[in-house]
């Protein structure tokens, strides 16, 4: 089956070490997805799994079979790269098929194969084509078309969707992940795109400096991160990070322009307990909102914010104020985004904040 295992995996180049020890477990039929800012080293770690980069030290497992070694076409494992690499000789359907040509697959076979892959990635009106006649996201197709005519037991995605326009992104992310449901193949797919992490992976590993900084699903990454860095990456807006004093009693000071507000939030009594002195407070935009009387309990905060600046969006408005001199957003609803200003009523949720220490960044727990 198409079970993946990557043990204590390390990548070398020169004097420089872009892989540093990477341990993974992907299940058979999981959809993984590689995240991390440029330089992180996920396309590394791709191309070390599809057999483009030997690794230094550290093992490769499919199905439990070592393939560390093994050349890539004896890795029965079909992978989608950023560029389209396209043979500019072969129109689109031949394109599609080559792989299963160079395979023995039959014409009538190869054939049911183009039709079925070019209608799921409405290329079907361009299969006479060549690459040359294409446009930069049509030319993306046809290589995510060429990698899904194969049944191989992983899939490797290397941003595959960097070049298509808004539109037909969000049409494809929903096309593979049916795609997979209805396969059950195993899919590795890199992205510095968080939107895409979020809603189209079982896991998410994020990455960054060559190390996986966290692996757990959607909600895990997004709810409950590891480090400052993942807080940070995941999530659009950002998530708010505000540097507080703690007071004696575990309350952290903020400061709201020209009033001092100390707020209670639920790991207090532990800040207290050990006598820690500074944190930085992370707040998702959302946890700011204008006031709901339906929501109420002991982490619901009312009070007020001076916004300087609103962000129409649509479904909401983000609204700039700032807290201990730092910028903080505030995600509220149309109607209140119009009459967003000084003395702004808000209310927060700080059930689900988030505390890291301001040297190591990691989470105080």
């Amino acid at each position: 089956m198409g079970s993946l295992t990557i043990s204590n995996v390390t990548k070398t180049f020169g004097s420089t070490e872009v892989l540093k020890g990477i341990n993974i477990d992907i299940a058979d039929g999981e959809f993984l997805i590689l995240v991390g800012p440029s330089g992180c080293g996920k396309s590394t770690l791709m191309n070390t799994i599809a057999g483009l980069e030997d690794v230094s030290s550290g093992q490769l497992l499919l199905a439990d079979e070592d393939i560390t070694h093994r050349s890539p076409k004896d890795r029965d494992i079909a992978m989608v790269f950023q560029s389209y690499a396209l043979y500019p000789t072969m129109n689109v359907a031949r394109n599609i098929s080559f792989g299963l040509e160079m395979r023995g697959v039959p014409k009538a076979d190869r054939d049911r194969k183009v039709e079925e892959v070019s209608t799921l990635l409405q290329i079907n009106h361009l299969l006479d084509r060549k690459p040359s006649q294409l446009s930069g996201g049509q030319r993306q197709r046809v290589a995510m078309g060429r990698a899904l005519a194969r049944s191989p037991r992983v899939y490797l995605f290397d941003e595959p969707l960097s070049n298509l326009d808004a539109k037909l992104r969000v049409e494809m992310r929903t096309e593979i992940k049916k795609l997979r449901k209805r396969l059950g193949t195993t899919i590795v797919y890199v992205t510095h795109d968080q939107i895409e992490a979020m809603t189209l992976a079982d896991r998410i590993a994020v990455m960054k400096d060559g190390l996986v900084q966290q692996l757990g699903t959607p909600n895990e990454i997004y709810d409950d991160p590891a480090n400052q860095f993942v807080a940070g990456f995941m999530g659009s807006p950002p998530m708010n990070f505000v540097p507080c004093e703690v007071n004696e009693d575990g309350s952290l000071a903020i400061q709201n322009r020209g009033a001092l507000v100390s707020l209670r939030v639920p790991q207090s009594d532990r800040l207290k307990e050990e006598g820690v002195q500074k944190v930085i407070l992370g707040l998702r935009p959302e946890m700011i909102t204008e006031p709901k009387p339906e929501r109420s309990g002991e982490w619901i905060v009312n009070m007020t914010m001076d916004f300087d600046v609103t962000e129409p969006m649509g479904a909401d408005t983000i609204a700039i104020g700032e807290w201990n001199h730092v910028e903080v957003l505030a995600r509220l609803s149309p109607e209140a985004g119009l009459n967003a200003g000084e003395n702004t009523s808000v209310q927060i949720d700080v059930s689900k904040v988030c505390l890291f220490d301001p040297t190591s960044g990691e989470r105080v727990r």
